[in-house]
């Protein structure tokens, strides 16, 4: 299963920013698990979600050549409990940027309050997949779904 967090992006603006948008319902399965009676939306999920985010903006800076990773978190607060229903709004930024890898500061919210950040390391590799010539990551599929081409050309005729 492939666990695509993030809905649709709203902006990708290339070297620089993103935003994302994600809600969650309450009944995504893993709710049943965390907690049974009263479901928290887990960190882990938030963290991933900024990782995401921050991906595809490091992703459009280097063309999808290569795949993108999540390598370490560095700092991660969470500042309260989030329960279903909700929509979330995350943001990522780059801070430091090198072919090989990027420094990500990311946020997620909640009505426009902070409830989450972190300062995650995203780093590329050649490929993922068993057919070295195919992207696991950024495939056609995944741009056509989330429609990032047209998000990044939106994105750089607009001041954000």
């Amino acid at each position: 299963m492939r666990w695509d967090l993030i809905e649709h992006f709203e902006v990708l603006k290339k070297g620089h920013y993103s935003r994302a948008r994600k809600s969650f319902t309450g009944e995504e399965d893993f709710f049943k698990d965390h907690f049974p009676g009263r479901p928290l939306v887990p960190e882990t999920l938030l963290v991933e979600m900024i990782a995401q985010t921050g991906g595809v903006l490091f992703g459009v800076g280097i063309n999808f050549e290569k795949e993108v990773i999540l390598a370490k978190i560095s700092e991660a607060r969470f500042l309260r409990e989030i329960s279903p229903p909700c929509r979330l709004l995350v943001e990522a930024t780059i801070e430091k940027e090198r072919e090989e890898g990027a420094w990500i500061s990311g946020t997620v919210k909640l009505g426009g309050e902070l409830v989450a950040e972190a300062k995650i390391l995203l780093i590329t590799v050649e490929t993922l997949g068993e057919d070295h010539q195919k992207q696991v990551v950024f495939n056609e599929n995944f741009l056509r779904h989330y429609d990032i081409l047209n998000v990044v050309k939106m994105s750089e005729e607009k001041l954000f």
